[in-house]
């Protein structure tokens, strides 16, 4: 099955931002993460997942690595995809200093799929490249300001949560 894939990242030339925090209890931030993206990007349980998820327990601070994947569907053709890693050191006694770094990564999804014969013919190809070019260049171009915008409040709410100026 063939698929037309356009992806931008929404933070041009910026891919991500990082917030780096040092204080007590960092774990607390991917604790809130699904609260956060709910109350800013509106997302159902379904659209969070976690894709990967260290936790070191053989010393103290332990070690952590998160990440975790959260898919925002704009129509039918695109969704905003965002990608938060968190990384750190959270002491046994959650009152006692660790370190986090966190990445938030966002880039938009548009996909057109190339199913029938007809839907892979240059003709085909030619009129959704220019249906995308004249119309739906502005809608994309709405959804990238959307998506800088959610990034900006994301940053803001995690900001405050770690109490960083």
């Amino acid at each position: 099955m063939a698929t037309w894939v356009i992806e931008d990242d929404c933070l041009v030339p910026e891919r991500y931002i990082r917030i780096i925090y040092k204080g007590p209890n960092p774990f607390a931030a991917y604790q809130a993460t699904f609260n956060i993206f709910r109350k800013i990007v509106q997302i159902d349980p379904a659209d969070y997942r976690e894709r990967d998820f260290r936790w070191d327990i053989s010393g103290d601070p332990r070690g952590f690595y998160i990440r975790a994947l959260i898919e925002k569907s704009m129509d039918a053709r695109t969704r905003i995809v965002f990608e938060v890693i968190f990384q750190g050191n959270q002491p046994s006694d959650p009152s006692k200093n660790g370190e986090l770094t966190i990445l938030i990564y966002p880039r938009m999804r548009t996909e057109y799929k190339l199913d029938s014969q007809f839907q892979q013919s240059p003709f085909y190809k030619a009129l959704l490249w220019l249906y995308n070019f004249f119309f739906y260049f502005r809608v994309r171009r709405g959804y990238l300001k959307i998506c800088n915008d959610w990034v900006a409040q994301l940053s803001k709410e995690y900001r405050e949560l770690l109490k960083i100026g």
